[in-house]
């Protein structure tokens, strides 16, 4: 990347010199011309030497000022394309970094998964034994069971999607969000009263 980088440097500067040798080769085209015109206005129009000299030089820096027109323009898709690479590198970069993060977070989901599945089955245990005791332990007991199966396929599920997403935010078939930062909650302050006696 630093090197497209440079290049684009090295390319602008080379695109500022060639800039300013056309302002110096347009200048010199336009006293050629001007020079021309002065000739077939005031001079001998039989001396065919001067006016050859003065069509000479409008010729020659009509040349001059064309190859810096085309260099210019050989720069400008050149800077062009490197700024295209460097997007490009730029975007692969950021995916690259992007699909890494979401890959530690899905394994650090994975891995306590299942610890959180053995807590909550122990969770319901606790409740179901206790159950008989206490209505509400058993109705929690009674949801947990419910819920725990789905929650592990949903969880496994997600998983096997959370999964594929690194490699599809590499290869640009999915998206990159940005991380949700969470806003600041204040507390609001009471507006101030005045009381008058």
């Amino acid at each position: 990347m630093q090197q497209l980088e440079t290049t684009i440097v090295s390319l602008a500067k080379r695109g500022e010199q060639l800039v300013a040798k056309r302002v110096t080769a347009q200048a010199a085209l336009d006293q050629a011309i001007q020079a021309r015109r002065d000739t077939l206005l005031s001079a001998d129009l039989e001396d065919h030497r001067e006016l050859d000299k003065q069509q000479a030089a409008v010729v020659a820096a009509t040349s001059d000022l064309a190859g810096i027109d085309d260099a210019l323009a050989v720069l400008a898709h050149q800077k062009a394309e490197g700024e295209r690479q460097l997007a490009a590198e730029s975007e692969r970069i950021k995916r690259a970094t992007a699909a890494d993060k979401l890959a530690k977070q899905v394994t650090a989901i994975e891995t306590a998964l299942p610890g959180y599945l053995e807590q909550s089955r122990a969770l319901t245990d606790a409740l179901s034994e206790i159950g008989h005791w206490h209505f509400e332990s058993g109705q929690m007991a009674g949801f947990l069971q419910n819920t725990m199966g789905q929650i592990e396929v949903a969880a496994n599920f997600t998983l096997a999607e959370l999964k594929a997403m690194p490699r599809a935010i590499r290869q640009g078939r999915q998206a990159i969000t940005l991380a949700l930062v969470p806003a600041k909650v204040g507390v609001a302050e009471p507006p101030l009263t005045m009381t008058g006696f």
